[in-house]
């Protein structure tokens, strides 16, 4: 045997901890890529970004071939919050599913609802009751 063709116990260490290094790095690019183009994507539609968390189990995980999954959580332009589960990958782009908002957009009063609410239900009620009445005048005519 060759003595120069023996490969040491070392070197393959090496190489399988340098393969990892390697690896993990990759991983942390990608992530820090995938952040900056879910935070440019909604700060261009006027949103502002609370968190985005990577979540490799998400809903939808199982068909996803190179795309990462992140539950990201933004306040958009008008005060609404949202949340949703984010496909990303380098060249396919954005994908945001499972969205949920909560809170009120701007301009929402929520002590005149009730009031607003009544009123509308007291037109109703009286434009029902004039078509009961026009409808009424109509079959009393065909008879």
């Amino acid at each position: 045997m060759d003595p120069d063709l023996v490969v040491n116990q070392g070197d393959i260490g090496l190489w399988v901890v340098a393969a990892v290094v390697l690896v993990i790095g990759i991983r942390i690019v990608a992530g820090i890529l995938d952040k900056q183009r879910l935070e440019s994507e909604i700060s261009a539609k006027g949103g502002q970004v609370e968190s985005i968390r990577w979540t490799p189990f998400a809903k939808g995980w199982l068909g996803s071939k190179n795309e990462r999954l992140y539950e990201v959580k933004w306040t958009d332009s008008s005060e609404v919050q949202h949340r949703a589960t984010a496909k990303t990958a380098m060249l396919a782009g954005n994908y945001f599913a499972d969205s949920e908002t909560s809170g009120q957009g701007a301009g929402h009063d929520s002590r005149h609802e009730g009031a607003d609410l009544l009123a509308e239900n007291q037109r109703l009620k009286r434009e029902n009751e004039k078509l009961r009445c026009d409808l009424d005048q109509l079959r009393e005519d065909r008879s």
